[in-house]
């Protein structure tokens, strides 16, 4: 498993892609992209996304926000990425009043189920109380570095 972390954003792009039966079509594509700044964030999509062997003449970047992921887990095995939303429990010292965290996760992995277990594993050692909330599937294509 290979974790990414830092500054992660989403970007979505229009891009002319030749399909399998010879067509040119033009999709919608979104990424997640590790960059210090937006300006890095659209260089890097650029020359990533856009030099790929299937994309045609047009490439355009349509949006670049700044993703709520902590983190980026990363398998060798998975087609789909998904959101997964985790609960963290601490209690206040001050107050001893419990209090709730919610820090969001991108995970490739096949199934929901999948997912899910990929991210137990991954916080295992973690020494904080805490549940998943909620995994969503995402309509990321790919994560560029």
């Amino acid at each position: 498993m290979k974790t990414i972390s830092g500054k992660i954003f989403i970007v979505k792009v229009a891009v002319e892609r030749q399909q399998e039966d010879g067509l040119v079509k033009k999709v919608k594509e979104e990424y997640s992209v590790k960059a210090v700044s937006f300006t890095d964030c659209e260089a890097k999509i650029t020359q990533e996304a856009g030099s790929a062997d299937n994309v045609k003449s047009t490439f355009e970047v349509l949006s670049e926000a700044i993703a709520p992921y902590r983190e980026v887990f990363l398998h060798d095995e998975g087609e789909k990425y998904y959101k997964v939303k985790v609960v963290e429990s601490t209690i206040d010292e001050v107050t001893g009043k419990e209090k709730k965290t919610a820090t969001y996760y991108l995970v490739n992995a096949d199934t929901l189920e999948q997912a899910r277990k990929r991210i137990e594993q991954a916080l295992g050692d973690t020494l904080t109380d805490y549940a998943i909330a909620a995994v969503i599937e995402q309509n990321t294509v790919g994560v560029i570095e």
